[in-house]
């Protein structure tokens, strides 16, 4: 498959909802005349989004999407394993559709992907999957194990179809809330860049964003064994304990902290009640996926009081000021609160 079709099906999933823009239609026309093979791969996707009905208007919509998908694709696997071409045909076969499929995911209602692709050795096959989240979006997803897990916005998590041998091992890159259900003789893992975050059975959240400069676990009951990479000694987080690592310094800290304002992002809306600033940032941080800074004097000694349901960052902010004495900006993906 060409190199540009990298974005061709992002293109064409949104000139079949009817978002496409004048340019991508007359790029779509174009990139249909250069091939038989272009017209097919068109052709699949459009039979996809009528089958997978993406359109779905709830999570119980979406969930019967995510099971038609699927079983799309294992059809296609199977029927091409059924005709006996050579693997790498049928590995081909495979990769392309749940390429497809992240693309169709990622534009449900939750935003959310799934791909899946294979890893052969001489006796086995393992199965990977992806839930990927998109930005602005969040999704509660259920793990082979009964594990349930948040994803925050722009999140990627990488499991196994099931977890075998003494481990169940999952990578993070963003952020995600775990509960984990108890099992003795697999622990958990949570591999998040640098840090490993293994528990048994617990509740914690994870804040492991690539592009941000810490490593964060909050972790609200069970225990947690946290190692890697500039943790020489593993660390064991009690209740109501924040972990912090620092990628650059490869330093960490870990202090008593009002945890579940780390989780507050997975709620639909959040209530402050004569709050601190200091905590409401917290939850908003997480809310909206962006770093807040505000003098931490100001911010510990102002208490608020208001409701978020669905504004955006900046109406938000906009509302503070109107009861609060402070300015604001956002700048480069960050916002500062400025007081008067």
């Amino acid at each position: 498959m060409k190199e540009e079709t990298n974005d061709i099906n992002e293109i064409i999933i949104r000139y079949l909802d009817g978002s496409a823009e004048l340019g991508e239609k007359m790029f779509l026309l174009q990139w249909l005349k250069q091939s038989n093979e272009n017209r097919d791969d068109f052709t699949a996707i459009r039979d996809l989004w009528l089958s997978c009905n993406v359109a779905a208007g709830n999570e119980l919509e979406v969930d019967i999407a995510l099971g038609k998908l699927k079983d799309r694709i294992l059809q296609e696997q199977g029927r091409m394993e059924k005709e006996s071409l050579a693997k790498k045909k049928a590995l081909w076969v495979v990769w392309h559709w749940t390429r497809i499929a992240a693309v169709l995911l990622l534009l449900l209602g939750i935003g959310y992907g799934l791909g899946s692709w294979r890893e052969h050795s001489v006796q086995d096959v393992i199965i990977q999957n992806q839930l990927i989240t998109a930005k602005g979006s969040k999704g509660r997803f259920t793990l082979p194990d009964g594990s349930v897990v948040w994803l925050n916005s722009e999140t990627k998590l990488t499991y196994p179809s099931q977890f075998a041998g003494d481990k169940r091992l999952v990578t993070l890159e963003g952020e995600a809330y775990f509960e984990i259900e108890k099992d003795m003789k697999k622990p958990f893992i949570v591999q998040a860049g640098e840090i490993d975050v293994e528990v048994l059975g617990t509740c914690f959240n994870v804040d492991s964003y690539s592009y941000t400069e810490f490593v964060q676990t909050a972790l609200l009951n069970g225990s947690v064994k946290i190692s890697g990479k500039g943790v020489k000694e593993p660390v064991y987080l009690k209740p109501n304990e924040l972990f912090k690592y620092q990628k650059s310094d490869q330093v960490f800290s870990v202090r008593e902290a009002k945890v579940g304002l780390y989780t507050d992002w997975i709620k639909d809306r959040l209530v402050f009640d004569n709050d601190y600033l200091s905590d409401i940032l917290i939850s908003m941080g997480g809310r909206y996926n962006m770093d807040i800074e505000c003098p931490e004097q100001f911010a510990s000694s102002t208490r608020l009081s208001f409701t978020i349901r669905q504004e955006s960052i900046e109406e938000v902010l906009e509302a503070i000021s109107l009861i609060a004495p402070i300015k604001y900006k956002i700048k480069n993906g960050k916002a500062y609160i400025i007081p008067k």
